[in-house]
């Protein structure tokens, strides 16, 4: 049967956690996650079919449905509603076990940078960047959970007054794990995107040049592939009805010349 990412989302229930908690009904994200977890378990599954035929010599038939492969990266959650005997509970961008993490406003609209302190090193190395003191009531992880919100609040504050590039570049100086939230034209015009080939251009006859993602595999002994700008109504008319069905191309010019095809 089709699957659709976005449906399946919700009915595997990674919508409701990543939602924010305050949030009014479940939003989760916009990209089909359990489209790309489908096709890499797929992928795993035929090369594990492909390893038992060389041993047994007997061929598999897998199934796979893609909201099972959803449910499959959430087993921890599973156990947890079995501990607590509650389901758990949507927490947006936070982690259970370190703060500050998420995704703070910058200066600009709507322009956002991630942060994620993970340990007590980076925790020194956050308060040494943003020239605050290493208060003894916060050394450790748990109190920095325990007061997750105040210290949103307070990283907030910082990362407001500066562009999302230019936190991430002092917070990354000092070892802090940070990245600018990037949109579309943020790839576009990434210097580094653009120096490894992730951003190509593409020229359309009418539309002219475009920017647009490229090939992600590279392989050491082929050439690097990339699509072609997307073609005009009728340019492999001639191509196809002659290889197709033998026309000449004369034919195929009186075929348009009356109107049946382009």
């Amino acid at each position: 049967m089709p699957a659709y990412g976005p449906l399946n989302s919700g009915f595997s229930g990674v919508h409701m956690l990543w939602n924010h908690p305050d949030a009014p009904y479940p939003c989760g994200t916009s990209m089909n996650h359990p489209d790309h977890i489908a096709g890499r378990l797929l992928a795993v599954g035929v090369l594990a079919a492909l390893a038992e035929r060389e041993v047994s010599g007997e061929g598999q038939h897998l199934e796979l449905a893609q909201t099972e492969a959803a449910a499959y990266l959430m087993g921890e959650k599973y156990l947890e509603a079995a501990r607590d005997g509650a389901d758990p509970a949507p927490r947006g961008n936070s982690h259970p076990h370190a703060a500050p993490h998420g995704v703070y406003p910058s200066a600009g609209d709507d322009q956002w940078v991630a942060i994620a302190v993970m340990d007590d090193d980076a925790w020194r190395s956050l308060c040494k960047a943003l020239g605050w003191d290493d208060e003894p009531a916060l050394r450790s992880a748990a109190d920095r959970v325990a007061a997750r919100d105040q210290l949103d609040v307070r990283v907030a504050e910082w990362t407001q007054t500066r562009t999302k590039e230019e936190a991430a570049e002092l917070l990354q100086s000092h070892g802090v794990s940070t990245m600018p939230v990037m949109g579309p034209y943020d790839h576009h015009a990434d210097p580094h995107l653009l120096e490894r080939g992730a951003i190509v251009t593409l020229h359309h006859p009418e539309v002219g040049d475009e920017r647009h993602i490229g090939n992600p595999l590279r392989f050491s002994r082929l050439p690097q592939r990339r699509a072609e700008a997307a073609p005009l109504m009728g340019a492999d008319t001639e191509a196809v009805l002659t290889s197709a069905l033998g026309l000449d191309a004369d034919e195929v010019a009186k075929l348009v010349a009356d109107g049946v095809c382009r």
